[in-house]
């Protein structure tokens, strides 16, 4: 059966359960498939392969996969075919379902070629959550098959108990190796994959200054960022102080203590919900850095820009270059000893924050440069408040 004649066949069999009751839900033809012929557009306009997810009926393979959002105590059945030349899965990461449904292929099941399963779980935990593939799972999800999977409260709060908030943002780091997706049979071995390419919910560079890439914000109430990450790098968040956010949940759990969330570090596989109470009038952006996971080096950032509606479109694209920081610090990495001086390219002052968050510096720097000989090996990250500047990282050696 071709994708298109599942896709009429769903559209069928969803009728026919609205007459008759759920009883036949698990007779339904696949919701989700699974395919290994699709091509992503990179910021630089290079067509890139990829493997990954799609729905049925849109007869379309995605990076990422599209995002499942399920209401709190909803019985799922997620139905999956594999139409692909090879055997996959759905992990279902971090929910707490039983063992025949995890998609771990060596306890639970994989789906083979021209095959067809379900995942079935009841979405008992509000919070938020992903799923990949778990076949030869480096090159898999490396390739492009995973996604976000979000279980809401249908009475508006975050939690039982918890802040209420107005809508949802899904923000899904991850990151490929251009080399790996243009030659997958050659990647072996898989620990030495090293990702030079870097996204947000799949888009890079300018490509997030689309207007549809824009989170808009209103006066309805909190957003809340539904973050996760599915790269392989380390991801470090900084949110500016306008956002006033706050930490709430961490993989699908709420938090006893919410933080505020000046700076978060994102793990892979890890998930955590923030929410964020922009001024009136904000238009700026949340940076991620990507740190390389085998040396901890600092690699690239992406930034997620936040505007608030009433300030409309037109003038959006108009004002993106200056949000694009210009500061940079040199020499980077440079060797800390007696007498080392670091330079930035802004006379402004700084705010310096270690690995950990620790406040480390908060004044201009002399022409001189600033002394760091005192300062213990490691990564930080500067921030000054010109508009026309931003935010570098640096390494100490």
């Amino acid at each position: 059966m071709t994708r298109i004649s599942l896709a009429i066949a769903l559209a069928t069999a969803l009728s026919i359960v609205s007459a008759v009751g759920p009883v036949l839900a698990q007779a339904l033809p696949p919701l989700l498939f699974s395919e290994m012929d699709g091509i992503h557009t990179l910021d630089d306009g290079t067509e890139l392969p990829f493997w990954g997810y799609g729905y049925v009926a849109e007869n379309e393979i995605t990076l990422p996969a599209p995002v499942l959002i399920y209401t709190l105590d909803q019985n799922v059945n997620i139905v999956f075919t594999n139409p692909s030349p090879e055997s996959h899965t759905i992990h279902l990461h971090g929910l707490d379902v039983d063992q025949a449904n995890d998609g771990v292929p060596t306890t639970s099941m994989f789906i083979p070629m021209n095959g067809t399963g379900s995942y079935a779980f009841t979405a008992d935990h509000e919070g938020t959550f992903l799923y990949h593939c778990h076949v030869t799972t480096t090159l898999h999800l490396s390739m492009g098959m995973y996604g976000m999977l979000i279980v809401k409260r249908p009475d508006g709060l975050l939690f039982e108990g918890g802040p209420a908030y107005s809508t949802d943002v899904p923000v899904l780091f991850s990151d490929l190796e251009i080399a790996t997706n243009l030659d997958p049979t050659g990647s072996f071995p898989f620990h030495d994959l090293r990702p030079d390419y870097f996204m947000v919910n799949g888009f890079s560079g300018t490509q997030l200054e689309e207007p549809e890439q824009i989170i808009h914000y209103s006066s309805d109430g909190p957003v809340a960022l539904r973050i996760g990450s599915m790269g392989y790098s380390r991801t470090l968040c900084y949110f500016p102080p306008e956002l006033h956010a706050v930490c709430h949940m961490s993989d699908g759990r709420a938090l006893s203590a919410p933080f505020a969330a000046d700076t978060l570090t994102v793990f892979s596989g890890e998930r955590f919900t923030v929410l964020i109470s922009p001024d009136p009038g904000f238009d700026g952006t949340i940076e991620a850095q990507f740190w390389n996971a085998p040396d901890n080096g600092y690699e690239q950032s992406q930034f997620i820009r936040v505007r608030d509606e009433v300030l409309g479109l037109d003038e959006a694209a108009a004002s993106t270059a200056s949000l694009h920081p210009a500061l940079t610090a040199y020499p980077n990495p440079i060797a800390s000893g007696s007498g080392v001086r670091l330079h930035f390219n802004s006379p402004n002052a700084l705010t310096i924050f270690d690995a950990s968050g620790r406040l480390c510096h908060n004044a201009p720097v002399p022409p001189s440069g600033l002394d760091i000989s005192s300062w213990s090996a490691g990564h930080y990250t500067a921030h000054t408040s010109s508009p026309d500047k931003g935010t570098t990282a640096f390494i100490i050696q």
